[in-house]
């Protein structure tokens, strides 16, 4: 009789840990925040139970046109373009939309229904939006997929109340301007 190692060969088990686990992480980030020690604690230890099935305690990248911040936590492309539409649609004082470059193909789009817009571009390949910080340090800036992965990493070390609104859908103006601030300047300088 022959012991069987333990893994996924049933590709719907996989698939359900794989997609479970971002909304537990965003669960207990949430509980991290603003909840109770001890129940954030529990859900840490079934996330890490979870985990410990994939080598290395890694789960595997799907492919998808998500971000994934810290190696942990998978934020969708939608959920960036939802927080910064936020911001792009406010009357925020410290920048300005200088221009925009569309990418080559928009793989990504915030809303089918309407033409490219402000929020498209940097989550496309290629896409550019040029901003100008007209506060202390006049400067022009781009915001391109590259930058805004890196800026939700900032956001989440560093500001981990703004990323947890971004995750569990609660971002408004200030998470936007968080993340924005953070893609741009690494931190925030204007509140």
């Amino acid at each position: 009789m022959s012991v069987k190692s333990q893994s996924f060969d049933h590709p719907t088990l996989s698939a359900a840990v794989e997609s479970c686990l971002p909304k537990l992480q965003a669960v207990a980030l949430s509980l991290d925040m603003y909840g109770s020690a001890a129940e954030a604690a529990k859900l840490h230890e079934v996330i890490e139970e979870l985990k410990s099935v994939y080598p290395n305690g890694v789960v595997p990248f799907t492919g998808s046109m998500d971000f994934v911040v810290n190696g942990t936590f998978k934020v969708s492309r939608q959920q960036v373009a939802n927080t910064l539409w936020h911001v792009f649609n406010e009357e925020i004082s410290w920048f300005k939309v200088a221009d925009k470059t569309a990418p080559r193909e928009l793989k990504f789009r915030f809303i089918d229904q309407i033409s490219p817009g402000i929020v498209d571009y940097p989550l496309n390949e290629g896409g550019i939006v040029r901003v100008v910080d007209t506060g202390a340090r006049p400067k022009i800036f781009e915001l391109r997929l590259d930058v805004i992965a890196r800026g939700l990493a900032v956001l989440a070390n560093r500001y981990p109340r703004h990323f947890a609104d971004l995750i569990n859908e609660n971002a408004d103006v200030f998470t936007g301007d968080a993340l924005l601030q953070c893609c741009l300047f690494g931190e925030l300088i204007y509140s």
